[in-house]
């Protein structure tokens, strides 16, 4: 089980969560994202740290985007929101 905390670059707390150390992390980090801040439309994981911090993933603490795909006739480019602060551990 992976034990989820989510904050904004000043450090503040905006979500807490948990999943399973499935191939579906991506998918359940967003989850735990979009119903902290009740978002829609919902979000989906953008980047996750670097490549250079691959190796640990998913434990530790990186850096994160979130963003969405607008749903228009016209299409447009993806809506990224601010960067976050995901820190992981193993519970």
């Amino acid at each position: 089980m992976l034990k989820i905390q989510i904050c904004n670059a000043a450090g503040e707390v905006l979500g807490n969560g948990t999943c399973s150390e499935s191939g579906y992390f991506p998918t359940a980090l967003a989850g735990v994202y979009n119903t902290a801040l009740n978002l829609r439309p919902p979000r989906s994981l953008h980047s996750y740290g670097t490549p250079a911090d691959s190796a640990d993933y998913p434990v530790g603490t990186h850096r994160t985007r979130f963003g969405y795909a607008p749903v228009s006739p016209a299409g447009g480019d993806r809506v990224l929101d601010d960067e976050v602060i995901v820190h992981i551990e193993r519970a």
